[in-house]
């Protein structure tokens, strides 16, 4: 992911990688071979299944205080850049301190374009139906009314993702200091909202005002409703390319 962020960005771009890992070291020995951004490690456990993505807002926000640029941009690992957002992601903030990305999964077109979709991919149309029959509306929503994460079925409206989101530093260290929290009520009930932190920043989204983006910024070529965009920042599968 840094290979690829540092071969579209421009040094004027300031950009800097907080990297949270087991292996500090390597990383830090890792970017001394990029050009245009820089990189800071945080040490960390070598976090499982849950917990590394579980306890995602506990491990930034032990870490507040050090993450000191003016924007903070959480991406998930497994990500490339096919083109320079910054810009993107500056405008954005210029109206609101917080932006969210719909979920690849989730996003559909507007108007005539899904229409023509769905005449496309009938059994997109007929999954959709079903969905939001059972559910409410499109998304992986927390259905469980004692957790935190708790999406009522009236407000399961526009669903994000949780490998990009971002915003001015104050307001994302408030962010996640909110959601650790959750997190910590969950566990005391011993709850583990269904998505993790995905879960929880959907929640804290119909409570809270923000920007929206596309897909573009969370692309994955694995949904064909959203091959007609274009990718800014791309989901690929965990790997060495990923670096």
């Amino acid at each position: 992911m840094v290979r690829s962020a540092d071969a579209v960005t421009n040094i004027v771009d300031n950009v800097t990688f907080f990297v949270f890992t087991d292996r500090p070291e390597a990383a830090e020995k890792f970017a001394s071979e990029l050009e245009h951004v820089c990189v800071k490690a945080f040490k960390i456990p070598q976090y499982g299944w849950p917990e590394a993505t579980l306890l995602r807002y506990q491990i930034f926000n032990s870490q507040s205080n050090n993450l000191n640029s003016e924007i903070l941009m959480h991406l998930d690992a497994d990500m490339l850049f096919a083109s320079n957002p910054w810009s993107r992601v500056k405008a954005q903030l210029s109206r609101n301190p917080i932006c969210l990305v719909e979920h690849p999964g989730f996003w559909r077109p507007t108007g005539v374009s899904r229409l023509f979709l769905y005449v496309k991919r009938p059994m997109l149309a007929y999954k959709d139906l079903r969905l939001k029959i059972k559910r409410g509306g499109l998304g992986a929503w927390e259905c469980d009314a004692k957790s935190s994460a708790f999406v009522a079925r009236d407000v399961r409206n526009k669903y994000f993702c949780g490998g990009t989101w971002f915003g001015k530093r104050d307001s994302i260290i408030e962010l996640i200091n909110g959601l650790s929290v959750k997190v910590n009520d969950d566990a005391k009930k011993n709850i583990i909202a269904i998505w993790h932190d995905e879960s929880h920043i959907n929640r804290w989204a119909i409570e809270n005002h923000h920007a929206i983006e596309t897909p573009e910024l969370c692309f994955d070529q694995t949904y064909p409703q959203i091959k007609k965009l274009k990718p800014a920042i791309i989901a690929v599968r965990k790997s060495e390319k990923t670096r």
